[in-house]
């Protein structure tokens, strides 16, 4: 006797057909919507979000806010659900017009909640855990700016404040990095690295010259992350640039240190741990260093000691246009009125200064959102 097989269910097939001809579509609608992006140059992140939000059934978010006058993206994250995080995350994975990208949250989180690693355990987080610091949000916001640097021939400037990622997060992270070439400044303020992924991030960025400024404020980094991380950079970059001005000298040109790429600021403030050691090695190493022109390292651990070590690099040093040692209380006011004065007199009447206003004593060059909140 000869048992027929069940036939597949009529409605099931329907279901599945209906579904991937909307993936098709919403791929195709992307891809129309990058293209028209690539050939004229306009921020495309909202209409990138808003089919997001259509493909996963959740709202326009007012913690994404969108500047078109600047060309940004800026993500307020600490009231964001785990669905939200999914829309807004794959627009931006998607975008390759947008300059300047902020994703930040205004708490810090103590930990990575390691437990819901998935979205529907993100999303069944409770009150006084935020999303993103679930291991599921931690990995959806690596992928995507893994994905989007990967991508992008405009990215310039990406800030992540106060977002923790682990090895694995990290990891797709610099791999990123590594594949970008317009990034100039990359700020991971406050996501505490701590010392290894300090290596690891330094490593990466030692064979990208296009990175010119290094923001590294408050992540828990220690003298072993100074000497095996930063500086190593720095002489690794250093390296290159003399390179570069012995082929010059090669072709009877002289080599213009102004038009050389590599990293040109490095900001360490809110380390405490790192102290007089953590910046020796750093501050000796920019004796031979004439192309970086800003080191921040405010409340650092310092004491009259590491004041003395930059004193004497400014001494033979004269092109850094800020060594900003403010807010070390161990560091005297008159080391500090000296310092002061030393850089004065590095800076007077050289005309390149007048290029480096930028470069401020003071941490207000946080991104200032005048943009339009998406609604």
């Amino acid at each position: 006797m000869s048992v027929s097989k069940p036939r597949p269910s009529l409605s099931a097939n329907s279901s599945s057909c209906g579904s991937a001809a909307t993936t098709l579509s919403y791929r195709n609608k992307v891809r129309n919507l990058t293209t028209s992006a690539d050939s004229t140059g306009k921020n495309n992140f909202g209409a990138l979000y808003a089919l997001a939000c259509v493909k996963y059934s959740t709202r326009l978010s007012h913690c994404v806010k969108i500047s078109d006058k600047k060309n940004s993206v800026e993500i307020t994250g600490d009231r964001m659900k785990a669905d939200d995080w999914q829309a807004a995350m794959e627009a931006l994975s998607n975008d390759t017009v947008t300059h300047h990208v902020l994703i930040k949250n205004r708490r810090h989180p103590d930990i990575i909640a390691r437990s819901y690693d998935t979205l529907s355990s993100a999303l069944s987080v409770p009150k006084n855990t935020s999303a993103s610091s679930t291991l599921y949000v931690v990995n959806t916001i690596a992928g995507c700016l893994c994905e989007m640097l990967s991508k992008s021939h405009a990215l310039l400037c990406l800030e992540v404040e106060n977002i923790m990622f682990d090895c694995h997060a990290l990891k797709r992270l610099l791999t990123g990095i590594s594949a970008n070439s317009t990034l100039q400044h990359l700020s991971l303020a406050y996501c505490r690295l701590g010392d290894d992924d300090c290596v690891s991030l330094c490593r990466t960025l030692r064979d990208k010259p296009n990175v010119r400024s290094l923001d590294l404020t408050g992540c828990a980094l220690s003298p072993f992350a100074g000497k095996n991380g930063v500086v190593d950079l720095i002489k690794k970059q250093q390296v290159r640039r003399h390179e570069e001005c012995w082929v010059h000298s090669l072709r009877s040109r002289s080599a213009n240190p102004d038009a050389m790429q590599g990293l040109r600021r490095l900001t360490l403030n809110n380390n405490p741990t790192l102290g007089d050691n953590g910046v020796a090695d750093l501050l000796e190493s920019l004796k031979d260093d004439f192309y970086v022109k800003a080191v921040d390292v405010q409340n650092c651990g310092l004491t009259d000691r590491g004041a003395q070590l930059a004193l004497s690099t400014l001494m033979v040093n004269n092109t850094l246009v800020v060594l900003d040692l403010r807010r070390n209380p161990n560091v005297s006011g008159s080391m500090l009125d000296t310092i002061m004065t030393r850089l004065y007199e590095n800076n007077t009447d050289v005309e390149e200064t007048k290029r480096w206003k930028w470069t401020k004593l003071r941490k207000d060059n946080a991104f200032k959102s005048t943009s339009s909140s998406i609604r």
